[in-house]
Parts: structure tokens; sequence; C-alpha cells
């Protein structure tokens, strides 16, 4: 519904007082009584006031419709997101029990690779002890250092 178009008055009769003929652009016009006047005066205030009524309801009106089309603007977009954490959740699933094996091969060959470590270790200090026991004890030309040095490595072992 498009807005009504304003109504034009010539309201120059409402400054006439009873006694004066009125006059309104060069026409001579019978005299206007006060009643008259305040009736007509009643009447486009009335009418200026309906027209805002109207005015009002027709904008009260694109509201609703505005609000109503967002309404639904939002409705849709929360739908489309919904469906999209449906699809990303789907999707997450099977990421995520990937996730738990790899872990659990992780945790394994941690554990693996400190027992190895372990295991290298020992093999290591076998290796310097078989080592160390085919070296001469005594070095007469050394005056003993070699000994002390041989201490020494026996001791690392400990450790």
């Amino acid at each position: 519904m498009s807005d009504p178009e304003p109504v034009l008055l010539d309201l120059d009769f409402l400054l006439l007082d009873e006694r004066e003929p009125a006059l309104t652009r060069g026409n001579k016009t019978p005299p206007v009584r006060v009643a008259e006047t305040r009736r007509l005066a009643v009447s486009v205030e009335g009418e200026r006031r309906r027209l805002r009524i109207i005015s009002n309801r027709e904008s009260a009106r694109r509201s609703r419709l505005r609000r109503r089309r967002q309404l639904e603007g939002l409705r849709s977009e929360a739908d489309r997101l919904r469906a999209k954490n449906r699809a990303v959740a789907g999707r997450l699933g099977p990421v995520n029990r990937s996730v738990l094996l790899f872990r659990r091969d992780n945790d394994r060959l941690r554990s693996e690779s400190a027992a190895l470590r372990r295991r290298l270790a020992e093999i290591r200090r076998l290796v310097l002890c078989w080592w160390l026991r085919r070296l001469p004890l005594s070095s007469a030309a050394a005056g003993g250092v070699y000994l002390l040095g041989k201490e020494l490595m026996l001791a690392s072992l400990m450790v």
C-alpha cells in the first residue's frame, strides 16, 4: 500500500473573525461564522490525524515484514550452520580414531625406543669391559699411568 497523497487546504479563512468578511485571494465570499471555522479546523485536524494513523499503520506493517524477513534469514542461516556442524562432526569421528591409533603407536614406539637405548647402553658397557680386560694391567714404560686410566674407565662404567 503506498502512502496517500497529502491533502492541501487553504487555511486563510481560519484567521477570520465573525464580524469580518472572508476574503480569499481576491474573491469576495460571504462572512464565515466562528462555529463553521472551528468545525472546519476540527475536520482538518481529524483528517491529519487519520492520515497520520494510516501512515503509522503502514510503517508498522513494513517494519513487521522487515522483521519477518530478517527472522527467516536468521533461521535459514542457523539451519545451514547446523548442517555444516553435522558434516564437520561426521568427518571428525574418523580423525579422532586415527589420532588415538597414532598415539597408541607413538607410546609403543617410545617405550620400545627406551628399551633399546637401555640395551644399547648395556652392550656398550660390556664391550668396554671386554676391551679393558684385553689391555695389559701394568706398563713399566707408562709408570702406572695406564692403570689409573683403566680404573677411571671402569669407574665410569658403574654410573
